[in-house]
């Protein structure tokens, strides 16, 4: 047999070979196909190696280039793509049912469950876009919000929203009808709308899903999801899903709101340079307040009213005033220290500090939980990796 040719279909190459007797051809495979194997083919292990380090076809065809290997084309990689993203969006859907099972059994065990038996949970839950809005521009084209279980900690819902979809675009700017394909747009509201939407989805789905009510929901600031859940009650009057801010958005959003404070020209130049150096302190004061309230042994609405007390005391504890400071916050002025609380409420500074610790001092009961939606943000930091930062449908890549 001689060598004749070769001929790459993707990693894959077929090599054909010739007899010298007989004239008869023969093609022989660098790997079985058609035969079940405990290996995934070489094509299909390449692209799904792509999706798991978030590079893309461009990226993959730099990598075998500096290896001396030909790549495979565009049109292959987009084919297989599209079968192995059928395989892992199944296989997604899978392991959020498998979670919802574990969450279930963990809520009977908790004995918490509703009139009719159905086991109530409480959620953490996010939302992203593709492009960062930078507090400006909210002009995303896809955006995705998750839903994950508090006590697992594993995705129980993902709701993606796109409003762009590059086919339908093309055929519209030539005012044609687009050619039949696999449409992932689904919204065409503002990209702010999103994520209450997604969210909301979730919780309309949770019984159909997993035989699961999420009765508390953790999340940031975003008061769209809440004003969102309260109008469509997805489990009906008598199930009013409660709201549980996250520590971590309340104490950034204080912290930067003081921040702003220091800026202020208006203020003497003394108290904002005190500000700024003291800036960690205005913190450090309601996070030792939560500490030490939640771990007190009385009632919760008692800790509640306890906590709103301290945080509310804490700027005129990093000032210098410590007249309202309880003893385990700390032991009275200093010899050195000098109170500035005076100067800060002549100069109008005082209102506004107060103006921004009374949030904290509204959400003290969500401050009690000391919980956060950093298992959100992680997740989502994992979508950021797939879809690499480019403008692509986000549908399609996290799939």
């Amino acid at each position: 047999m001689d060598f004749v040719s070769e001929i790459h279909v993707g990693f894959l190459s077929k090599f054909k070979f010739k007899c010298r007797m007989c004239g008869i051809k023969t093609l022989i495979l660098s790997e079985k196909t058609g035969e079940p194997t405990e290996h995934l083919p070489i094509n299909e292990a390449a692209v799904n190696g792509t999706l798991s380090i978030g590079i893309g076809h461009s990226q993959l065809s730099e990598f075998t280039a500096a290896m001396e290997i030909p790549c495979m084309s565009n049109t292959t990689y987009s084919r297989v793509h599209e079968t192995i993203s059928f395989s892992v969006h199944n296989t997604a859907w899978d392991e959020m049912k498998k979670a919802g099972v574990e969450e279930r059994e963990l809520a009977l065990e908790a004995g918490e469950v509703d009139e009719n038996g159905i086991p109530m949970c409480t959620v953490v839950a996010d939302g992203q876009w593709c492009k960062r809005s930078y507090k400006t521009k909210y002009d995303a084209l896809s955006g995705v919000a998750s839903i994950i279980g508090y006590r697992t900690k594993k995705v129980l819902f993902v709701g993606i929203r796109n409003r762009y979809c590059v086919i339908c675009h093309r055929a519209a700017s030539k005012n044609e009808k687009p050619s039949e394909h696999r449409c992932f747009m689904n919204w065409n509201k503002s990209a702010t709308g999103m994520e209450a939407d997604g969210v909301v989805e979730g919780f309309m789905k949770s019984v159909e899903m997993h035989n699961l009510k999420f009765n508390k929901l953790i999340g940031d600031g975003d008061s769209s999801v809440t004003k969102k859940l309260l109008e469509v009650l997805p489990y009906g009057p008598n199930v009013l899903i409660e709201k549980i801010e996250c520590r971590n958005h309340l104490l950034r959003n204080y912290c930067q709101k003081i921040a702003a404070i220091a800026k202020k020209t208006c203020y003497p130049i003394h108290l904002r340079k005190f500000i700024i150096q003291n800036a960690m302190r205005f913190r450090t004061g309601v996070v030792k307040a939560i500490r030490y309230q939640k771990n007190e042994n009385k009632p919760l609405c008692q800790q509640i009213s306890d906590l709103g007390k301290d945080i509310y005391n804490s700027p005129y504890h990093v000032l210098g005033q410590h007249t309202k400071c309880a003893s385990y916050f700390c032991q009275g002025n200093t010899v050195l220290e000098q109170n500035l609380v005076v100067q800060a409420e002549n100069s109008g500074m005082m209102l506004e500090i107060m103006n921004a610790i009374n949030r904290l001092v509204a959400n003290s009961s969500s401050l009690i939980t000391d919980v956060d939606n950093n298992v959100c943000e992680q997740f989502n930091s994992v979508i950021n990796k797939y879809i690499g930062g480019k403008r692509i449908n986000m549908s399609q890549r996290n799939t």
